[in-house]
């Protein structure tokens, strides 16, 4: 067992789910696969590998990215993980950055890998594809009073003791919304925050999961939020300790 673990999640990956792991074996990490019952056979190409250094945990219908990750981080906390990893399956986080994530990570309980800060890159996304992303940060970091730069990626790294630090179980947001949520609560408990340049890939094979209800659910959460910090300027400090 290693010390750092990579999260997962999946939903019809099977074109891309290999090749990553394949790709992520060569840094010092274990994997756990937290797959939605993909009908796509996803889940069985991850089992058939009989990896002691791969897990598969079978999440059960579609539920989404933000409870597929809770449960990943709630398994990787009892195994006992130093350092937990979040990233896409689709080949769109370079395992590269990942690698430059880990050797920076010592010393924070989050890292963060940005894309809108210099360095960062982008490459095959759509000009109204960049400026939504950039205006759902930029709307979330007005709203919540964040200072970083990139709210909506899913390319981190968490401390596990960090995360012990919260109760997870208060962490309702699905969709992208997750990762705004997950920042919000962490640094509302004082946790150390670094961002760090890399290139996203949009995703070289399968299907976007983004839909018009991912972007509702995260403008309608983070308005909620921000009124909820005018009426009760303490309340996420209060909301999310253990």
């Amino acid at each position: 067992m290693f010390k750092n673990v990579v999260l997962i999640p999946t939903y019809n990956e099977s074109e891309s789910i290999l090749t990553l792991i394949h790709q992520l074996k060569r840094l010092d990490v274990d994997i756990i696969v937290i797959d939605d019952d993909s009908p796509d056979g996803t889940s069985d190409l991850v089992k058939n590998l009989d990896s002691d250094r791969v897990k598969i945990i079978n999440h059960g219908s579609k539920n989404g990215i933000g409870p597929a990750y809770l449960s990943g981080m709630n398994q990787a906390i009892t195994a006992g993980y130093e350092k937990i990893v979040t990233m896409d399956a689709d080949g769109s986080h370079l395992v590269e950055d990942v690698e430059v994530l880990i050797s920076k990570s010592a010393n924070y309980d989050v890292i963060m890998g940005t894309r809108w800060i210099p360095g960062g890159e982008i490459s095959n996304w759509s000009t109204s594809r960049e400026l939504l992303s950039k205006f759902g940060t930029w709307y979330a970091r007005k709203c919540l009073n964040l200072p970083f730069k990139d709210l909506t990626g899913g390319l981190r790294i968490y401390d596990a003791k960090s995360l012990m630090k919260i109760d997870l179980g208060k962490i309702r947001s699905n969709g992208y919304c997750f990762q705004i949520e997950m920042i919000k609560a962490l640094y509302s408990q004082s946790a150390t925050i670094y961002e760090i340049p890399i290139h996203f890939i949009e995703r070289r094979a399968g299907k976007s999961k983004m839909s018009a209800n991912i972007v509702v659910e995260a403008f309608i959460r983070v308005s909620a939020w921000a009124v909820q910090r005018i009426i009760r300027p303490n309340a996420d400090k209060l909301h999310y300790v253990k």
